[in-house]
């Protein structure tokens, strides 16, 4: 029997510091009209133009044109045509930079009456009215209509995959991207799975749909989720656990603590329940997963679902709402089609809050559209009153008006190792790519085959400083001259080491021998105007006089000559307290490297792990809210993004999305 989640009393208590929804839509002439047909089939959320609020597209069937793109432009937003032509495009579109030229591209397939899938290339800088994109075909032939597609890396590690449903096949298929894909033809399709996948158990739905990515069980790995199930890689191929019945919409996050993830599903083309899963045993085992209801009431075709931090509390919020009409008669089917956001509570409750009725929505997504730093809202119907399409600006264009909450402020630079594989095979283009995600300074540790000097042109020439330079133990030893020589060529402020020489285990001994080493070098980089630290990795952590050799380090070391930087990874992941830290020493870090643990990382002293254990901030063990309201108190003045991932070039914009929207 399933149960409607009552709102605790103490959780109503915050409706007054709910958004206050600004509602904007071309009906009104607020926005451009869409134009196009009667018939508005996808909404795709995505930064096209690289500016800092998102941009949205539009796909169309029954005429012309195919897809058109809305763009911030200055106060207002402006529409361009991507595909002029009529094309029966689906549901469900998804962008990712194909080509590798640092802006993304976008994908769409056919419905019912096509079986094709296409990508279309974006020309970035160079965005002219009147001139089309680039379309090329990914799919040509077999089964018809593809509704729902996402890129993620779920073979890991390496590029991510283009994942899409092709509903007429009943199959879920996987694409790697080609290395030249302009050049490519046709792109080579894998099976992840066959069959039925929640669209036939009470519902009214014809066809399986839904799409998402996220760490289920913990383990680090990126897994899939479509239609009612969670799919786990495995030697054997993909294994398929049901989470739910009902299949459609479905979206996974941290709703509240544990090593799973959980799930939430809505019945998409259909109708049902808005429903929300857990599993506190095994991820694997589908009796194991047990819902609830979050609506008094069925949803009738419920094709919004979409989760984010809506009112930035750094818990996650739900956004989900119902089509009014999808069939060809005049009148509505559902006249009184609602749009709800649903605030959680971080425990896995929620309140519930209706936003809209008697509109209808069809894949409504959650991004800052309008560039002010909070979640606002876009929807389009599907067939009624269309063509239309409507926003929802959180506090309206204007900084969240949040009182006792702060918003994540300090300046974030990039570290150089996230891009280390990336770095060796096109400097110039790398470090060009990440000066336009908006980064302004860097911490490195290599030159990339460049003396200092020649790597300082190479920055300066992207528009990029380098606040802090990390070399080897040895080195420093050896060589102190020339590393003060390198330092001063790069413009550094900092001077780290990141490791101390041991052939067995850490202990005391050389726990003092480095403090008096760090000691020394800390006096002489003084005099040259530079700062000395250590960046700690897990394995100083040895109990050691009822604490351990890290704070024996702290002790055996002066605040006047020597800082350290805390990674908050390898505190944790050596058994490390992060908060704890920041709290008992304040002023004795002044560097910080964000990024966070996944769940069920086994701790240990080895100051090892691997690599797929980093994980976008928000999304692992780490309070990372707590963690920052400690690091601006104690004083940290430098914040670097380090993501260790194989994929790390993908997970990179989660996080900064993630500081973004942060309200703590």
């Amino acid at each position: 029997m399933t149960r409607f989640l009552a709102i605790p009393a103490a959780v109503a208590l915050l409706a007054a510091a709910d958004p206050k929804w600004t509602f904007l839509s071309s009906s009104k002439g607020d926005l451009p009209d869409p134009g196009g047909s009667d018939q508005q089939t996808g909404l795709l959320v995505a930064q096209l133009s690289r500016q800092r609020a998102s941009d949205f597209v539009i796909s169309y069937r029954v005429k012309g044109p195919a897809l058109v793109w809305f763009r911030r432009d200055g106060a207002a937003w402006k529409r361009s045509v991507i595909e002029p032509e009529f094309l029966t495009v689906e549901a469900g579109g998804a962008a990712f930079d194909m080509d590798n030229d640092g802006d993304l591209d976008v994908v769409f397939g056919a419905d019912s009456q096509g079986s094709q899938l296409w990508w279309w290339e974006n020309p970035f800088p160079h965005f002219r009215d009147g001139v089309p994109w680039k379309r090329r075909l990914i799919k040509d032939g077999g089964a018809r209509q593809h509704h729902d597609r996402i890129f993620a890396d779920i073979e890991g590690p390496g590029r991510p995959q283009l994942i899409f449903w092709n509903q007429k096949a009943k199959t879920l298929f996987l694409a790697r991207i080609p290395e030249k894909p302009r050049e490519s033809g046709l792109w080579k399709l894998e099976t992840i799975f066959q069959g039925q996948a929640g669209e036939d158990v009470d519902s009214a739905a014809k066809y399986a749909e839904g799409l998402d990515a996220f760490d289920v069980n913990g383990d680090g790995r990126l897994d899939l989720l479509a239609g009612n199930s969670w799919f786990q890689r495995t030697d054997n191929g993909y294994r398929a656990t049901r989470v739910g019945s009902i299949g459609g919409r479905i979206r996974a996050g941290r709703f509240a603590p544990g090593r799973n993830a959980q799930v939430v599903i809505a019945p998409g083309d259909g109708s049902g329940p808005l429903r929300y899963y857990e599993n506190s045993g095994d991820a694997a085992d589908p009796a194991a997963w047990k819902g609830r209801d979050l609506l008094p009431r069925d949803m009738v075709h419920g094709h919004t679902l979409d989760i984010g931090d809506i009112d930035g509390d750094g818990r996650l919020d739900v956004l989900a709402a119902e089509m009014a009409k999808w069939s060809r008669k005049p009148e509505p089917d559902h006249p009184e089609a609602a749009a709800w956001v649903l605030y959680g509570d971080g425990r896995g409750g929620f309140r519930v809050t209706e936003v809209a009725k008697g509109r209808g929505w069809h894949e409504g997504r959650i991004a800052d559209f309008d560039g002010d730093g909070d979640l606002d809202i876009v929807d389009k119907p599907y067939t009624w009153n269309a063509p239309r399409v409507d926003l929802l600006l959180n506090n309206g264009t204007a900084k969240p008006k949040s009182p006792g909450k702060t918003k994540f402020q300090q300046r974030v630079s990039m570290e150089l190792w996230t891009y280390r594989e990336e770095l060796k095979k096109d400097l110039a283009g790398t470090l060009e790519k990440i000066r336009n995600m908006g980064f302004t300074d860097v911490e490195t540790s290599a030159f990339y085959g460049l003396d200092a000097a020649g790597f300082r042109k190479a920055l300066n020439e992207a528009g990029l400083g380098c606040s802090s330079l990390i070399v080897p133990y040895a080195r420093l030893g050896k060589d102190l001259d020339g590393v003060i020589a390198d330092a001063k060529a790069l413009g550094a402020k900092y001077v780290l080491t990141a490791g101390i020489p041991r052939k067995g285990p850490f202990t005391a001994e050389i726990a003092r021998k480095a403090a008096g080493d760090f000691t020394d070098w800390g006096k002489r980089l003084q005099a040259e105007e530079l700062r000395f630290g250590y960046h700690p990795h897990g394995f100083e952590f040895v109990p050691y006089e009822g604490g351990n050799l890290f704070d024996l380090l702290l002790e055996e070391t002066s605040p006047e000559y020597v800082t350290y930087e805390m990674d908050v990874f390898w505190f944790a992941q050596g058994g490390a307290d992060p908060l704890r830290y920041l709290t008992k020493y304040p002023r004795r870090f002044e560097l910080l490297h964000l990024k966070d643990l996944a769940y069920g990382t086994a701790v240990n002293l080895t100051g090892r792990a691997p690599d797929e254990t980093s994980v976008p901030l928000g999304q692992g063990s780490l309070d990372i809210p707590a963690i920052l309201r400690a690091a601006v108190k104690a004083g940290i003045r430098w914040y670097y993004i380090e993501d260790e991932h194989p994929d790390a070039a993908a997970q990179v914009p989660r996080s900064m999305r993630y500081l973004e929207q942060l309200r703590y």
